[in-house]
């Protein structure tokens, strides 16, 4: 089935035990950046998948596999024998999050992400979503990709200090569409937190001039910024909620699968950022990524119809 792939998904997969301050704890729960992207691609029903990770001896993929079904590719799934990466995923009081390493499980030397990883026939594959993970790995799987291919990069919110500017000087020239969140934003460039959203224009034009025809700054509860150099124009897409806020843990990862799912078809920019907004609006209510995995396509569909009326795309329009 590889012949022709649509999208390739590059990410990791972790077993997270979620602790929040009001709530019982969630152990053992399926997540990673791989398999939160794939998720939130898989709402829009693509003809054809390839995913690439690694994963561990204790990581349950089968029944999440067997609901994507025939569409999806498995040649890019590496079996280790040894434990999966194990997170503890943190909320205090106050909403903020904090990921920790478990000792007792495995590290990113062995269960990052590599060039080797690759199947030889995912090099012929349309596009590539290159998940959030440690930037080195990031690094050279960008690297290894094929140069006329449409490479989505979500980067890793460890990997955009100051000192990994010259690595992302040379991955930007390659890549299509960058789309840090806002925290990584202001990492990139040592920045202060902007209250007025057009405030980030200029930034995402200074990446673009660097190689990416789309940069975007996903905002969390305030939507996301997406800028296109081609047509030099930039739309701010507020989120969307119907049933509250349970987990935000993948909304960006989601995001950008649901970006790029829509941007394969038309590469249309502000059409993809309502996809990812509206990917990221069914991940958040509830806790994990399992759920997303057996939501019916037409209430997706519904959702989306739903949330494109409320806008207008000459209002959201700040350039």
């Amino acid at each position: 089935m590889t012949d022709n792939l649509e999208i390739v998904v590059i990410g990791q997969l972790t077993l997270d035990d979620v602790v929040k301050f009001d709530q019982p704890a969630l152990l053992d729960s399926p997540g990673g950046s791989g398999l939160y992207a794939l998720a939130g691609l898989c709402l829009w029903e693509p003809k054809s998948i390839g995913f690439v990770t690694r994963r561990g001896n204790d990581y349950d993929l089968d029944a999440i596999f067997e609901k994507v079904g025939a569409c999806l590719d498995l040649q890019g799934v590496k079996q280790l024998d040894v434990p999966s990466i194990h997170i503890w995923n943190l909320f205090d009081r106050t909403g903020n999050r904090y990921f920790i390493t478990q000792r007792w499980g495995s590290y990113d030397d062995v269960m990052g992400i590599f060039p080797e990883d690759i199947p030889a026939d995912y090099q012929k594959s349309r596009a590539f979503l290159v998940a959030a993970f440690p930037v080195e790995c990031q690094a050279d799987i960008i690297r290894s990709l094929p140069s006329d291919s449409l490479i989505l990069v979500d980067p890793h919110f460890q990997g955009v200090y100051p000192q990994f500017e010259k690595i992302w000087n040379e991955l930007l020239k390659k890549i299509t569409i960058f789309l840090p969140s806002e925290e990584e934003l202001l990492r990139f460039f040592s920045l202060k937190a902007k209250e007025t959203i057009s405030e980030y224009i200029p930034y995402l034009e200074e990446i673009s001039s660097r190689g990416p025809r789309v940069v975007g700054v996903k905002l969390g509860a305030r939507g996301v910024l997406v800028y296109d150099r081609e047509m030099d124009s930039a739309w701010h897409v507020p989120a969307y909620t119907e049933d509250g806020i349970v987990d935000v843990t993948g909304c960006g990862d989601a995001f950008c699968g649901g970006f790029l799912a829509s941007y394969t078809l038309d590469q249309d920019v502000y059409n993809a950022a309502l996809h990812g907004i509206i990917s990221a609006s069914f991940n958040l209510e509830e806790y994990g990524v399992i759920h997303n995995y057996s939501i019916e396509h037409q209430k997706v569909v519904d959702r989306f119809n739903k949330f494109n009326a409320q806008l207008n795309r000459t209002t959201q329009k700040i350039k």
